[in-house]
């Protein structure tokens, strides 16, 4: 769960892509990458920064907005779009990522996304991969909360050779001390219970996936 009070970067990247409804506050900033613009367009937002090759946009109202900031990259390059963004939201401050367009769809982008989640986390930040069928973010340390109001299936994963000392609370299988590694899949479908759901670490890396929530749920 994010810190409603802090100023969230907002990353749309080019994949799948279910329309949402998404409030910006005056501090938030909205980075697009590459083709990520078009979901703007399709949900009526604005977008402070437009970067990557270009390679995947296909509105040509980016290139008509003088207040839009552009940034352009080769084609050839070591960074992808959405790390490019992410590094970019680091560097003007933003600790808190939202990132649409990021899940679903080619597998070798959803895992270098991932990547880009654990970068966040090692960085200090935090992100979420927002996608219609599932949700994802990486800690480091300390602990993510699932509101208790929320249900569904929740699964986490080490991505380190070790995450030690992870403790679930508020789910159907609670743990305290737990060692997991990246080599057994032991914190695949547990699932909420319609209390506050607590997960922590002491080390590594932890990837959190679950799945998007009812309003009425």
């Amino acid at each position: 769960m994010m810190n409603s009070t802090l100023p969230m970067c907002y990353i749309f990247g080019a994949g799948d892509f279910t329309p949402c409804p998404i409030t910006l506050k005056t501090n938030d900033h909205v980075i697009a990458a590459d083709g990520g613009y078009d979901h703007l367009v399709q949900l009526g937002l604005r977008a402070d920064v437009v970067l990557g090759d270009f390679d995947s946009v296909t509105s040509t109202d980016v290139w008509a907005d003088d207040f839009i900031e552009k940034i352009t990259y080769p084609v050839k390059k070591d960074d992808t779009d959405m790390m490019l963004a992410v590094k970019l939201g680091l560097s003007r401050g933003y600790k808190q990522f939202s990132i649409y367009g990021g899940l679903g769809g080619r597998l070798d982008h959803t895992i270098g996304n991932i990547q880009v989640l654990s970068y966040l986390a090692k960085q200090g930040a935090q992100g979420i991969l927002y996608h219609k069928d599932q949700c994802a973010t990486v800690i480091a340390s300390g602990s993510f909360i699932l509101d208790k109001s929320k249900g569904g299936t929740i699964s986490v994963f080490s991505l380190s050779d070790e995450c030690t000392n992870v403790c679930i609370k508020g789910l159907e299988y609670e743990v305290k001390g737990l060692t997991l590694t990246n080599t057994f899949p032991l914190g695949i479908s547990n699932e909420a219970t319609g209390k506050k759901g607590i997960i922590s670490l002491s080390s590594g890396l932890l990837l959190i996936m679950w799945q998007p929530y009812e309003e009425n749920s």
